[in-house]
């Protein structure tokens, strides 16, 4: 079997176990009782059933249908297979707004090419919202069944960006808000929604120009990266480093600001 036919099973496989995936969430959502606790000492970083619901239902159709793969989950699932593909999963990406009953938030699907660690496919459902973003490499990137590409904006005061912060927030405290301001005084404005897959991939849809965060995990950006690759976006890390799912700071844009978006984010470090 031909690589892309490899990576053009599993999509299909997982576009079509989507509906499952996403009445499990909203049925969930409308529980009194989500059952919430804390990782670690971190009363920002929370946890659900719905998470680990989530997790278990995606590792488990994993499992039987795609025994050979290696899966790397939020919540804990880490199986090493024997074949090139990772699938790195968050369940619930916007575990503080689903706690909050904010609709904003989406589950991640993504797959990893282990030989070269690209992101090579990307399934994220926001089933409050009602659509599926998805792309595999090389067949484009859409929202349900239409097809979306990243904007044409050529100027960061044009723009709209959107960020997030790190749950362990304290010790960069300074840096983050030196970014934030210099990005609200120079951009047309600045939103945070408290997904990051879920803005990645408005990045991608062209409702934000374009994206950044740091000390994000692998199962925050794999499946959403995928989708802006082949929506037209470019990601990397501040640095403007190869971007690949194991970075810790990312940059995810039109492709036009990316460049004013690296020189702003270096000048943190130039103080």
């Amino acid at each position: 079997m031909s690589y892309q036919n490899e990576i053009k099973i599993r999509y299909q496989h997982f576009l079509n176990f989507v509906p499952t995936i996403s009445e499990f969430l909203k049925k969930t959502h409308e529980r009194e009782d989500l059952q919430i606790s804390f990782k670690g000492n971190i009363e920002s970083d929370l946890v659900t059933i719905a998470d680990k619901g989530s997790e278990e239902l995606i590792v488990s159709e994993i499992r039987k249908a795609f025994p050979n793969d290696h899966i790397l989950g939020e919540e804990g699932s880490n199986y090493e297979g024997n074949s090139q593909f990772k699938w790195i999963i968050d369940p619930l990406d916007g575990t503080v707004n689903y706690s909050h009953r904010i609709p904003l938030y989406c589950c991640c699907i993504g797959l990893e090419d282990l030989e070269n660690k690209s992101a090579v496919m990307g399934i994220v459902p926001m089933p409050a919202l009602g659509h599926v973003y998805h792309a595999m490499l090389g067949e484009g990137a859409f929202k349900d069944k239409t097809p979306i590409k990243v904007t044409e904006t050529k100027e960061i005061k044009k723009a709209l960006l959107c960020t997030g912060f790190p749950y362990d927030r304290e010790e960069k405290i300074e840096q983050l808000m030196f970014n934030l301001k210099k990005f609200i005084l120079r951009s047309r404005g600045v939103r945070r929604t408290g997904s990051a897959g879920l803005d990645i991939c408005w990045v991608a849809e062209g409702k934000f120009d374009a994206f950044w965060e740091e000390d994000l995990k692998p199962w925050d950006m794999t499946a959403a990266a995928a989708i802006l690759q082949e929506a037209g976006g470019k990601l990397s890390t501040y640095a403007n480093n190869t971007f690949h799912p194991y970075v810790t700071s990312l940059i995810a844009s039109n492709g036009v600001l990316h460049e004013k978006m690296v020189e702003i984010l270096q000048e943190y470090l130039d103080i």
